[in-house]
């Protein structure tokens, strides 16, 4: 039961922290604006004493926990989640959700997705090297969000959205010591932010471990147990430090030859 108990306050956290997460980027196409997630969250109402139980990976928890504010949110219902779409027996795509909004009684097509990435010579790479900021918006914005222009969801659906969004929450670490660039995307300058660097350079720093479930908000370092031992770490790793300030820890030899988290 004390399980339970912890799992559903992280929960109702994770609900709080969504409300007031700015955007990653702004000034680009259908990307969320702080004023609209002011008003979303002015009239949202979380739900208590509930549990996920689906699969363990950040992003599908991520969509979740928003597929829960839209059920419960009083200007907003949830027409569609998930909806794959095929064509000529080929896989075209997944629409996250299909919302109408009662207050403009028009229906929106979201796209959501939770993302950490680091500064490094001018990009957005993320943890495990693969992912970037610059190719994962320009995905979101010319393929994902305009799947519902496609003839494979016209044909299976009579509710053709008027709006679009991007809502692409997390964090952005800087490079510490010596400070890097990202790209030139446009960053909002009220994000979340952190640090990071490589684990020869941490051995000074007290740090402790965050577990994935703990990224979108991180409790206090007073509340965390285990001490990162920096000499143990494989993969690019999550940590908080005595002043509640965020840091990915990673590999000396980070990029190259890194593995998949």
């Amino acid at each position: 039961m004390l399980q339970s108990n912890g799992i559903i306050h992280q929960t109702n956290a994770d609900f709080h922290t969504l409300l007031k997460m700015p955007n990653i980027v702004t000034a680009c196409d259908y990307a969320m604006s702080n004023q609209w997630l002011q008003q979303f969250a002015k009239n949202a109402i979380i739900p208590t004493d509930i549990l996920y139980n689906g699969n363990t990976r950040l992003g599908f928890y991520y969509q979740w926990l928003w597929q829960q504010l839209i059920i419960h949110h009083p200007d907003y219902s949830l027409i569609g989640e998930e909806i794959q779409l095929q064509w000529q027996q080929q896989t075209v795509g997944a629409i996250d959700f299909l919302v109408h909004n009662h207050r403009s009684d028009k229906i929106e097509h979201w796209e959501v997705a939770i993302k950490f990435y680091l500064s490094f010579q001018h990009q957005w790479p993320g943890p495990n090297a693969n992912d970037n900021l610059d190719k994962k918006i320009n995905r979101m914005i010319d393929h994902q969000l305009q799947l519902t222009d496609h003839p494979a969801f016209k044909h299976l659906n009579d509710h053709y959205p008027s709006q679009r969004r991007l809502i692409m929450q997390g964090r952005l670490f800087n490079a510490w010591p010596n400070p890097q660039s990202g790209s030139d995307m446009p960053i909002n300058p009220t994000g979340f932010k952190g640090h990071w660097c490589y684990c020869s350079q941490a051995t000074a720093l007290e740090l402790k471990v965050l577990e994935k479930r703990q990224w979108i908000a991180p409790p206090l370092f007073s509340q965390l147990i285990t001490f990162l031992n920096i000499a143990a770490i494989k993969v690019p790793t999550q940590a908080l430090d005595s002043n509640n300030q965020v840091w990915f820890i990673v590999p000396d030899h980070w990029p190259q030859h890194n593995q998949q988290l």
